[in-house]
């Protein structure tokens, strides 16, 4: 009988082992393959980070950066120090390489609506750099850090211009786990503006059309894709806030360092569908 307990318990053992395998092989697979350096998945519904890599290391983040400058313009407009109809002009973007609104269009006054448009979907940087001279023409890196601090985030975040283009030297730098702080708030106190980061292309005032530079939202690559920003520097790689809604949950995935523009929708799609999967 004792022979017979000891076989039975072992086979139990042999069992449980096996499942715990299978079950760990299948998480094993789940997760996806990822070449993005630092990445942080969450479900906003919830509150519940779902995938996390090196979260806490700082990297250039590019136009990333813009982001902090929508909140300060959305913020702006909300206390009525901008309106939408005003007229502003662009100056010249010292980076022949860096998107500007003006080399593609040849027209040089818009609307504050237009050039946050720009801004948000064509990541121009002159329309970037227009709203944060209009907003605070002496001291709105200032602000954009000061916020920074306010909202929480660490001092390993670093904004050094209204673009992310890199000013002085200084390049803009933050975490993945900052981002996702600024994201969240600006999703929160100005869901508006989805409207705008929802888009595939814009058409301004004066006739101009402007394209999405984020090649998921474009490619529909996944469902209920709604925004939110992308990023580019030979530094920074390849980066994109991605947010999705599905059946009343939203899923927001950053992707910093990608290595390619088709490889950081790759990674998106991934991230995005994985974090509905669970």
């Amino acid at each position: 009988m004792k022979k017979q307990t000891l076989i039975l318990i072992l086979a139990c053992l042999t069992i449980v082992a096996i499942l715990v395998f299978v079950l760990m092989g299948k998480d094993i697979r789940a997760t996806p393959s990822i070449e993005a350096s630092s990445v942080l998945v969450i479900n906003t519904k919830q509150e519940k980070e779902l995938f996390a890599k090196d979260v806490n290391r700082a990297v250039p983040i590019a136009s990333i950066t813009k982001l902090m400058t929508t909140y300060l313009v959305l913020e702006a407009i909300h206390t009525k120090a901008l309106s939408w109809d005003e007229m502003l002009k662009l100056e010249r973007v010292d980076d022949p390489q860096a998107v500007s609104l003006y080399a593609k269009t040849g027209t040089k006054y818009y609307t504050v609506e237009d050039l946050f448009a720009a801004m948000l979907i064509t990541s121009a940087n002159d329309a970037a750099e227009a709203l944060a001279e209009r907003v605070d023409a002496e001291h709105f890196t200032e602000k954009m850090n000061a916020k920074a601090k306010q909202f929480g985030m660490s001092t390993k975040t670093y904004f050094s211009s209204a673009s992310g283009l890199d000013k002085n030297g200084e390049m803009s730098v933050s975490t993945a786990a900052d981002l996702m702080i600024l994201t969240k708030r600006l999703l929160h106190d100005f869901p508006e503006v989805l409207d705008t980061t929802s888009r595939t292309d814009y058409v301004t005032k004066n006739g101009d059309t402007i394209h999405t530079t984020n090649g998921a939202l474009e490619e529909d690559v996944v469902s209920g894709m709604d925004g939110l920003k992308t990023g580019y520097t030979d530094q920074a790689g390849y980066c994109l806030i991605g947010t999705a809604v599905q059946n009343g949950e939203r899923i927001i995935s950053i992707t910093l360092g990608s290595s390619s523009d088709a490889g950081r929708t790759k990674d998106a799609k991934k991230m995005m569908e994985f974090g509905f999967s669970k």
